[in-house]
């Protein structure tokens, strides 16, 4: 028997324009995913991938989105959640790490409080405890000067350096779920 952690089931993600019509975006879209398993989505330029994943997440717009079909994470359906569960779930027991850094790190707050923010919220750390982990997250994923770069703000560092920021971000909470939306794109080859 295996240990489904996601199942996706006739995915259909709509738009909606100024006019009020509904365009499709995603249709039909079905897979699962066990513990331990990697899937990948692939396909050309706009055909859904980032929309799937977004939807997935819940994080797009309800007044201006419609999803459809079935999404459930660990028997839970994700499309019955009030928001304020989906919140929880987020970082906790899902992940994303988008594909670009800059509009998904706050640029008012420095690396570590947005790393040591989510360690306390998700896994009740203490500030001074999730201090010490975030640098530990940072070495994991060879941030050079890890301590020194938790006092920084994003927009003090390289794309590649803020997407590991986004990597560690994500790996922090230990999710059952990461996804990510070519999450190597701003990385340097000798660190992919």
């Amino acid at each position: 028997m295996t240990d489904t952690v996601l199942s996706v089931s006739d995915l259909e993600v709509a738009f909606r324009d100024r006019k009020g019509t509904w365009t499709p975006v995603v249709h039909d879209v079905s897979f699962e995913i066990a513990a331990g398993e990697t899937v990948a989505l692939v396909g050309e330029s706009g055909s859904g991938k980032s929309v799937s994943s977004l939807a997935i997440m819940r994080l797009l717009d309800p007044a201006n989105s419609r999803i459809r079909g079935r999404i459930v994470l660990d028997a839970q359906d994700l499309l019955g959640l009030p928001e304020t569960e989906m919140r929880d779930m987020r970082g906790d027991r899902m992940a994303m790490i988008f594909q670009e850094p800059m509009t998904s790190l706050n640029p008012s707050l420095k690396i570590g409080d947005q790393i040591s923010e989510v360690l306390v919220a998700h896994r009740g750390m203490t500030w001074s405890g999730a201090r010490t982990e975030a640098e530990r997250l940072l070495e994991r994923v060879r941030i050079p000067a890890a301590k020194r770069r938790l006092q920084e703000y994003p927009h003090q560092s390289s794309g590649g350096m803020r997407q590991r920021f986004m990597i560690a971000m994500a790996l922090a909470c230990r999710p059952r779920l990461l996804i990510a939306d070519e999450p190597t794109t701003a990385l340097d080859v000798t660190i992919q």
